[in-house]
């Protein structure tokens, strides 16, 4: 009896403070909500733990908060998706054909869209309907899905940020049955034009 009023005590000051943390690192996520555009690389890594296999992935990305994002791989093959609020255009180099998938084909797809722009304004508030959120460290978030249908993709996310705030430095998605994928940018630029033909497929 007293192991278990010990516990309770513990969940009772402990829940507090868990929130005050939150909002703390919420506050330090001020600067995204100045950031308009982003463009960055990226180094995409694939852990298959059962197989014991790595692969990697590199390429780069441009977004249009809250409009599109666009997603290029350069090694080892090129492609290049470009996500809106209800449609992904998909570009391969070995046909040379764009496909075009409709949001209204893929209800997850407007669900996904809005996600990524909560994890790159720093959209603490809308993302806690859907996920438990936990500070691990002083920029680092863990976020564990409450939906059904996402825990059959992933099991939880870690978003750290840049020291300053300004941008995500690396993502990463584990699995239930211990694969992961990390990604990993660099050569960040925030609020520079992106030009328009840079959303024209196939890539100029």
């Amino acid at each position: 009896m007293r192991c278990l009023i010990a516990v309770l005590l513990f969940l009772i000051t402990a829940c507090p403070a868990l929130a005050d943390d939150l909002q703390a690192f919420s506050a330090k996520l001020a600067p995204l909500a100045g950031i308009h555009t982003v463009q960055a690389e990226y180094r995409q890594i694939r852990l298959l733990k059962s197989m014991n296999f790595t692969f990697e992935i590199r390429g780069h990305l441009y977004q249009e908060q809250g409009r599109r994002l666009l997603w290029a791989v350069s090694t080892p093959l090129h492609s290049v998706c470009i996500f809106e609020a209800n449609s992904i255009r998909l570009w391969d180099a070995e046909t040379n054909k764009v496909t075009t998938l409709s949001g209204n084909d893929m209800p997850w797809l407007k669900l996904l869209f809005d996600y990524q722009n909560s994890w790159l304004s720093g959209n603490l508030a809308s993302l806690n309907a859907d996920f438990e959120i936990e500070v691990t460290d002083a920029q680092t978030l863990r976020l564990v899905p409450k939906r059904q249908e996402f825990t059959m993709f992933f099991s939880a996310i870690e978003i750290r940020f840049r020291k300053e705030f300004d941008a995500i430095e690396k993502l990463t998605f584990s699995e239930k049955n211990g694969d992961s994928m990390t990604i990993e940018f660099s050569n960040i630029k925030n609020n520079q034009t992106i030009p328009e033909q840079t959303w024209v497929l196939p890539p100029k």
